[in-house]
């Protein structure tokens, strides 16, 4: 099933390559001023870019050695509700060094400084999606990032987010939803969805850990949102349970095409978990995104269990 959807998926794409790629390198061109994205220096850039009528704001983590020619893996995180780029920024920018990797922390539109995971939920529609987009197709189209090696993560708002690139984005190899639910409907993968790996980092207090139900929007469970992925990407239906101490536990399942859905849980702990225990779940989840490529490989393989 899989793999016709996929065959048709692959013949669409092949017609589109052409012009898709000569329209974004356009919208490249208009959306992006350039200049600050081409001069990247060693360490932190704070840069302002033009998107859709809109100034947004990205904070760029270089790793030591920036400026080889070398292409890099990328991390997009995205901060919760009313926060900025700066706290994401310290959070992740570490790893830049330690793992040899491009951070990039996006803003939210202020003054809402909410991500937009699912149109008419909040007062405005921003074009969140495609200002990731732009951000990430102008690194690549540069030299900069790796095409095969680009990842999400994200807190809450931007966890929700992070959902809706799974669905809707095909340039992510990898991506890690924390602290949030994940909507029903809005973010349930449809044919059009591509392969990509998913880990959900969540403590066990969370308010969105055994869903939640209002007018607007119905969020899955934990259980559930894991069940929905592992079964469109056909994973085995058994995971591997790795324990790393007493309060975090990491369920992983795997199909033969190597594409994998993870529950990172963190007992006894609400939607801010304790520095420590987020240190290390954060840890898990940058190894799990980081063994994944974005490569067609995936679409030519049998899954191991398609229930």
């Amino acid at each position: 099933m899989r793999a016709e959807r996929n065959k048709t998926a692959d013949a669409g794409e092949s017609f589109m390559k052409p012009y898709l790629f000569a329209s974004l390198f356009c919208c490249l061109i208009s959306h992006l001023s350039g200049a600050e994205l081409g001069k990247l220096a060693a360490g932190s850039n704070d840069i302002r870019i033009k998107h859709d009528g809109q100034t947004r704001r990205i904070i760029v983590t270089t790793p030591k050695g920036f400026g080889d020619r070398r292409r890099l893996p990328l991390l997009f995180c995205f901060h919760g509700a009313g926060g900025k780029a700066d706290g994401m920024s310290r959070r992740w920018s570490s790893h830049a060094d330690k793992r040899g990797l491009l951070v990039v922390s996006a803003e939210a539109p202020r003054p809402l400084a909410k991500w937009n995971f699912m149109d008419g939920f909040h007062v405005v529609d921003h074009d969140d999606v495609g200002f990731v987009t732009s951000v990430a197709r102008s690194l690549i189209l540069r030299g900069i990032a790796d095409p095969e090696a680009i990842y999400a993560t994200g807190h809450s708002s931007g966890g929700l987010f992070c959902y809706r690139l799974a669905r809707e984005s095909s340039l992510f190899a990898a991506l890690a939803p924390m602290s949030c639910g994940m909507a029903a409907g809005a973010h349930d993968p449809v044919d059009s969805t591509g392969p990509v790996s998913l880990i959900q980092v969540i403590g066990d207090r969370d308010k969105s850990f055994h869903g939640s139900s209002n007018p607007k929007v119905t969020m899955h469970s934990a259980a559930k949102r894991i069940e929905v992925w592992r079964k469109f990407l056909e994973c085995a239906r058994e995971p591997v349970t790795n324990n790393h101490g007493k309060e975090i536990s990491l369920r992983t399942y795997r199909n033969e095409a190597g594409d994998e859905v993870a529950i990172c849980e963190v007992q006894a702990q609400g939607h801010f978990i304790k520095a420590d225990l987020r240190d290390k779940a954060d840890s898990l989840a940058l190894e799990f995104m980081l063994r994944h490529k974005k490569h067609g490989s995936h679409q030519e393989k049998n899954p191991t269990d398609k229930n």
